[in-house]
């Protein structure tokens, strides 16, 4: 991987910090619901009238190339049981190129006119859709239409939430002692440690207790703070540390010495569940503190972040529908993106022309996406062990698009 795209995956952490803002003492309401239709998207109400793109997307148009993306695995803040990755496909390919290439899967596909848009775990997943694999496999092949457009971002959900422990507690603690911990990678060493040795030292039931009872306090269902209590977060802290302190190897000593800081922040823990908003948040950067551990909020600009590394020059992204993606978030994300690309060196100048939301069924390039993202969470299963045929289908052609 180019030391530059390296660093724009590793950015992430920095992205988190940057659009998540939210000046917490400000009044933050009630998001004000309504039933009014949208160009462009399924979603209703004025929190997704801006940002919505009904016509086809096209590179000749001269104003930037344009970015598909769409998620695969993706169930918000709830990051504990099912699937363990959650998986950001995107292709830079505009409609027009696209609708072709769709074309063709559905004829040498053998797929039904009457399916209004073609779908990864609908059509491609089965044990019976080795044909189409194959198919989607020849795309990516490195003499196949989508070989330098396809890219895979994989999100591990159990280091997603270690690493979310340290940012929104281990960070704040060192930040209050004037100490940046993130710019230097000494948050993502932590959070890695915590992540690869933590069920080691900790034992797999006790790792899996600690991670549950993370995303039992982080997630939007405990705004009230009667779902998982800080008393209950911190007893589990406390007894995987105590668990992890009696293995002397050198591995459980690290996620041990996480753990023995851990123990530390009450006061930062006691603090995010007394400004985190009780009700649904509004949009913007307030609403940004509500998502928290939404892994969405720091996918979606590394993925843009990589792609204006990878491609370069002026870019538009035609997101899918995703209720979290209100007009005022991606507006956000927008600058968290563009700013961390600009502080880390890694681009030169605004690199976004502009970052929209589509229907999959209105554009074929979202349709492309969604396979791309489908056959990398298939690989990421098998990779993991699981028997899934899809993954041992398409993990060759898949392997090479991860960022």
């Amino acid at each position: 991987m180019p030391a530059a795209q390296q660093q724009a995956r590793e950015s992430g952490g920095a992205i988190g910090q940057i659009v998540g803002v939210a000046s917490c003492g400000e009044d933050v309401g009630v998001i004000e619901r309504d039933h009014a239709p949208n160009a462009g998207t399924g979603l209703l109400g004025a929190n997704f009238s801006r940002r919505s793109r009904l016509e086809p997307t096209d590179d000749r148009a001269g104003a930037g190339r344009w970015i598909a993306i769409d998620e695969s695995g993706y169930h918000g803040d709830q990051l504990h049981g099912g699937d363990r990755y959650m998986i950001l496909g995107s292709v830079a390919i505009d409609d027009a190129d696209a609708a072709a290439i769709v074309d063709t899967l559905r004829v040498e596909g053998g797929i039904q006119k009457s399916a209004t848009e073609l779908k990864f775990q609908k059509m491609f997943a089965g044990p019976a859709a080795g044909r189409r694999r194959h198919l989607l496999g020849d795309l990516l092949a490195p003499d196949g239409p989508l070989h330098d457009r396809a890219s895979v971002y994989v999100i591990d959900k159990h280091y997603f939430v270690a690493a979310k422990l340290v940012d929104l507690l281990l960070e704040e603690r060192f930040n209050a002692m004037g100490i940046d911990i993130v710019m230097n990678g000494v948050a993502r060493q932590f959070a890695l440690d915590l992540a690869t040795e933590g069920p080691w030292a900790m034992g797999r039931d006790g790792f899996d207790r600690l991670i549950a009872t993370a995303v039992g306090f982080f997630s939007k269902k405990n705004r009230t703070g009667d779902h998982v209590t800080v008393d209950e977060l911190f007893t589990v802290v406390q007894q995987c540390h105590a668990y992890a302190r009696r293995h002397k190897a050198p591995q459980a000593k690290k996620a041990a010495h996480v753990l023995e800081m851990l123990r530390t922040t009450r006061p930062q823990a006691e603090a995010f569940a007394r400004e985190r908003p009780s009700e649904a948040a509004p949009t913007g950067e307030h609403g940004l503190l509500d998502d928290s551990t939404d892994p969405l909020v720091t996918a979606v600009p590394t993925v843009i972040l990589h792609a204006s590394i990878r491609h370069g020059g002026k870019l538009q992204i035609l997101a899918d529908d995703q209720r979290l993606l209100t007009d005022d978030k991606l507006d956000v994300l927008e600058r968290g993106a563009t700013a961390v690309g600009l502080v880390q060196g890694l681009i030169e100048q605004s690199h976004l022309q502009s970052l929209v939301r589509g229907r999959s069924v209105d554009h074929p390039s979202l349709q492309l996406a969604d396979l791309v993202a489908g056959a990398g969470r298939a690989v990421a299963r098998w990779h993991d062990g699981q028997d899934d045929p899809a993954g041992q289908d398409l993990h060759l052609g898949t392997v090479r698009r991860i960022m």
